[in-house]
């Protein structure tokens, strides 16, 4: 018998569904606060990213420079902007984005940056798990028999039951 996992990079379609929805609240946000009369040339976004370490890994594969990465802040800088990420109370990055020379981030750039900051840390979250899958699957009763990567990135592994468990 057999064992078929598929660990598919749902990168891009959940990048546009929580990326969207943070910019939208935080164009609101920036909004009330242009209302009120504080002009706001920065632009925060909630993300669900939670790895830190997986995080400044996605940010390297990205070519950021300047990547620090601590317990509860991760800062580095792409494309010129700025980016600060804070973890909040309930365990999720915040993601703050500003530019040196005062000129407001653009919410297409900021949305650019944050969709494929969010499908590099899907890929590396996705090889975490492979990489787990591999290293607990003989003590966990099974034999990998396969593994295959197609060019959407879908990591396919096939695993046997071992009979001699």
């Amino acid at each position: 018998m057999s064992v078929t996992i598929l660990l598919i990079p749902v990168a891009l379609a959940a990048a546009s569904l929580a990326g969207g929805a943070g910019l939208g609240a935080a164009n609101r946000a920036r909004d009330e606060s242009r209302r009120a009369g504080n002009p706001s040339t920065a632009l925060t976004v909630r993300t669900r990213m939670k790895d830190r370490g997986l995080l400044g890994l996605a940010l390297d594969d990205l070519g950021a420079l300047d990547v620090v990465a601590g317990e509860t802040q991760v800062t580095a800088t792409i494309d010129d902007i700025r980016l600060s990420m804070t973890l909040t109370e309930d365990d999720v990055w915040e993601a703050h984005m500003d530019r040196a020379d005062g000129i407001a981030v653009d919410e297409d750039i900021a949305r650019d940056i944050l969709t494929r900051l969010d499908a590099a840390y899907a890929g590396r979250v996705q090889s975490a798990v492979a990489e787990r899958i591999r290293a607990q699957a003989d003590s966990a009763g099974f034999e990998l028999v396969s593994e295959t990567r197609d060019e959407a990135s879908t990591v396919t592994m096939v695993l046997n039951v071992r009979q001699d468990v």
